[in-house]
């Protein structure tokens, strides 16, 4: 059997990108809990609360992933300095994330 197309991506770019859409979309969906009408907005701040308690998880497991990732490459020889002030620099920006919108909305 000779094939006539080379071997060689699986998938498109364009496709993989709808496929890893779909995915967080239908994870999403599974995730989300229904919300009750209430009167107040308590609500709308709790979901946001829960939104940012696990951006913050994950945020500190990327971080010190990150952070590892630099000590292996300054370990083995092979750090960039730029790279490594990039990293820590994002890392500052994530974890101050609030106090950064609060001084843009005037709140802090």
């Amino acid at each position: 059997m000779k094939f006539t197309q080379p071997m060689g991506r699986m998938m498109s770019n364009a496709r993989a990108r709808q496929v890893i859409g779909f995915a967080g979309a239908l994870v999403l969906l599974t995730i989300a809990q229904p919300v009750l009408a209430q009167s107040s907005g308590t609500s709308i701040e709790t979901g946001l609360g829960t939104i940012r308690t696990w951006m913050t998880t994950v945020a500190s497991v990327v971080g010190v992933i990150a952070v590892m990732a630099v000590g292996y490459a300054k370990l083995t020889g092979r750090m960039d300095w730029g790279k490594a002030v990039t990293v820590l620099i994002g890392i500052g920006i994530i974890f101050s994330a609030a106090t950064i919108v609060g001084w843009m909305g005037g709140s802090a």
